[in-house]
């Protein structure tokens, strides 16, 4: 059985295949996007059917509420940050005009053109959804609007900003890692098949038994009234 890789194994295989100036951030980027996959893939898993939040609800709906919650903002955050300019003021930014920045100033010139030309049709894909901008960044008339501050990101747009957001990061990780990074197959294992199975089976036995037991604390209450 072969060995499965860890963090370290995948962060050495990156400076091997990068510039040393450039191999850190790459890594960052890609954990980045996996991470984003697999949030987008546990939301819309969780609350596109209406089948399994009536699983949620009868389970422990103000947890699945503040973890619908939750999703959205993280996968607000990071799309912004994977958006952002090369800096902000005098910090610079784990973005991809950062990784542009960087490509160029390591000589991979054709690398960093192609990258910023695949950010421009990305930020015309992102403007779209302008609320993105407005929530990740706590924009005061956003949060303070009458309707909810996290609103719902339509499924079809959601994913086919972050699918946007995958190939413009595999485009340019193909040139020096020579394959396909595949951070889309990445919210396959999300385990929300097994917690909705779970919850759709043994929330009815809970209320069974919380049932049964009220009755005989009722019948033991009786007795000692007798």
């Amino acid at each position: 059985m072969p060995r499965q890789q860890t963090t370290d194994d995948v962060l050495e295989e990156f400076r091997k295949a990068y510039p040393r100036s450039i191999a850190d951030l790459a890594h960052r980027l890609w954990n980045d996007i996996c991470f984003l996959n697999l949030s987008v893939s546990a939301y819309l898993q969780l609350y596109s059917s209406q089948q399994t939040v009536e699983i949620l609800n009868s389970s422990a709906p103000r947890f699945f509420a503040c973890l619908e919650n939750w999703l959205r903002l993280t996968i607000y955050l990071g799309i912004k940050r994977l958006t952002d300019p090369a800096q902000s003021g005098t910090r610079s930014n784990a973005s991809f005009a950062g990784f542009a920045k960087l490509l160029r100033e390591a000589g991979e010139t054709a690398a960093a053109d192609v990258l910023e030309e695949d950010l421009k049709a990305l930020k015309q894909t992102l403007q779209k959804i302008r609320r993105i901008r407005q929530l990740a960044h706590a924009d005061l008339k956003a949060v303070l609007c009458e309707d909810s501050p996290l609103p719902e990101l339509p499924r079809n747009e959601l994913e086919i900003l972050v699918d946007a957001i995958g190939n413009t990061y595999s485009r340019t990780d193909a040139r020096f890692r020579r394959t396909q990074s595949h951070v889309k197959g990445m919210g396959m294992f999300t385990g929300v098949d097994v917690l909705t199975s779970f919850l759709e089976r043994g929330v009815p036995l809970l209320s069974k038994r919380s049932s049964d037991l009220c009755g005989e604390l009722e019948n033991e209450g009786r007795l000692a009234n007798a």
